[in-house]
């Protein structure tokens, strides 16, 4: 995935790179630490070690950061995703719930694994078209491995709009749940198995009451 536009000068040399590098950790941990932005450059310096004029001599300034930390973070999680998705199904003759039910499962574990990271990242999404774009392509990605996995299901033709309004639908449960896009963590009583059980069949009732014809195929 190509990153976004910013006027960052990543360095070549090993010394140079190394506080690069350390820049964007530090951070990024401080937007898990915090859940939000609210920090500055002083405390980027604080944390990882690196002065402020290193920092201002590979960033633009705090925006700037941000949108780099950003990018690698999504690159992160689309490489993850690909990687938990690429062995699925493991039995596509098991049935299209339990297709969907792995599916559910790998889809629920990218977003709990990096939940803290990405609820900072879709507040800032409000107001930052360049978060939300970016956000909106690793989206994408994990919609896509998820709509992968189900087509392989060879019961009958699945219409991409159909498991697209169900993959966006499951992903909005999980999100509420996990507290995305709100200051507060969801609530909610199931635990993530029941969660993931539950909407799986809901997903599995749906696309086997809309199954297409092949012949209406787009």
């Amino acid at each position: 995935m190509t990153l976004p536009e910013t006027k960052s000068r990543e360095p070549k040399q090993a010394r140079s790179r190394q506080s690069f590098e350390k820049t964007i950790e530090a951070a990024l941990a401080l937007l898990e630490e915090r859940g939000n932005d609210e920090f500055t450059l002083a405390d980027v310096s604080a944390r990882s070690g690196v002065s402020i004029g290193s920092i201002y001599a590979r960033f633009e300034g705090k925006e700037d950061l941000v949108c780099v930390a950003h990018g690698r973070k999504m690159d992160d999680i689309d490489a993850v995703s690909n990687h938990l998705f690429e062995s699925l199904p493991s039995h596509p003759e098991d049935g299209l719930q339990a297709i969907v039910r792995e599916a559910m499962d790998k889809t629920i574990e990218v977003l709990r694994r990096y939940a803290d990271i990405l609820r900072p990242f879709m507040l800032r999404a409000t107001n930052d078209e360049t978060i939300s774009q970016r956000g909106a392509a690793s989206h994408a990605v994990l919609a896509g491995n998820f709509a992968a996995v189900l087509r392989q299901w060879p019961g009958g033709y699945l219409g991409q709009d159909e498991i697209d309004w169900c993959f966006n639908v499951a992903y909005s449960v999980i999100a509420r749940r996990l507290g995305l896009g709100s200051t507060m963590e969801g609530s909610g009583k199931l635990e993530w198995p029941e969660i993931s059980e539950k909407l799986a069949g809901m997903v599995a009732s749906y696309l086997t009451a809309s199954l297409q014809d092949p012949s209406d195929r787009a």
